[in-house]
C-alpha cells in the first residue's frame, strides 16, 4: 500500500513548490553575486526569508486542503520534503550562478577582486571558498527556515488535532497487562 504523502500528485507539489523556493532564494544570491561586495552578503539571508515565505505558502495551503485526513504529522512531512526538494533546486542553481559569475571557479584571483570590502583573514584565494560560503547558507539557513515554518504551521495553524489518526509506524502496538 502507498503512502500518502508519497503520492504522485504530492511529489509534484514538493517539485513545484520547492523549485518556487529556491527561484525566491536565487534572486538575492544572483544579487549578491552581481554586486561582487562583501557588504551586500545580508542578502543570503533575505533569500532565506524569501524560501521561508514560499514553504509558509505551502504548508498553509495544506491546511487548508483535504490531505491525508489533514494529519498534523503528514503536512509536517510535506512541508519538510518540499524544503529538502527546494534546497536541493537551490543548491545547483547556486553551483550554476557562481560558475557564470566566477567561470575560473578553480583559479587563484586576487584577494582584492573577489571580495572587495572583506576582512584580510575572510578572504581567500580561490573563489571556491566564496561557494562555500554561498552553499552552507544555501542548505544551513533554508534548512533551519523551512523546518522552523513547516512545524509553527503544521502544528499551531491546525486548531483540532484531537480528530487526527493515529500515525502507522509500521509496527504492531505492544500492550502490557
Amino acid at each position: 500500500m502507498a503512502k500518502p504523502v508519497f503520492d504522485k500528485r504530492h511529489i509534484k507539489e514538493y517539485l513545484l513548490f520547492g523549485s518556487i523556493g529556491a527561484i525566491l532564494y536565487m534572486i538575492p544570491v544572483v544579487l549578491f553575486l552581481y554586486s561582487n561586495s562583501y557588504q551586500h552578503l545580508y542578502y543570503l539571508f533575505i533569500g532565506c526569508v524569501l524560501f521561508m515565505a514560499a514553504i509558509f505558502f505551502y504548508v498553509y495551503r495544506l491546511l487548508y486542503t483535504r490531505y491525508d485526513e489533514k494529519r498534523a504529522v503528514s503536512m509536517l512531512l510535506a512541508g519538510h520534503l518540499a524544503t529538502l526538494t527546494g534546497i536541493i533546486i537551490a543548491s545547483l542553481l547556486v553551483v550554476v550562478a557562481m560558475l557564470f559569475f566566477n567561470a575560473d571557479l578553480f583559479s587563484r584571483v586576487p584577494a582584492d577582486q573577489l571580495l572587495p570590502g572583506a576582512a584580510t583573514q575572510d578572504r581567500q584565494n580561490t573563489p571556491v571558498y566564496l561557494l562555500l560560503m554561498i552553499l552552507s547558507t544555501t542548505v544551513i539557513g533554508n534548512f533551519a527556515t523551512g523546518s522552523f515554518i513547516s512545524v509553527i504551521v503544521s502544528y499551531a495553524g491546525k486548531l483540532d488535532q484531537t480528530k487526527d489518526k493515529p500515525v502507522d509506524t509500521g509496527q504492531e502496538k505492544v500492550g502490557f497487562k
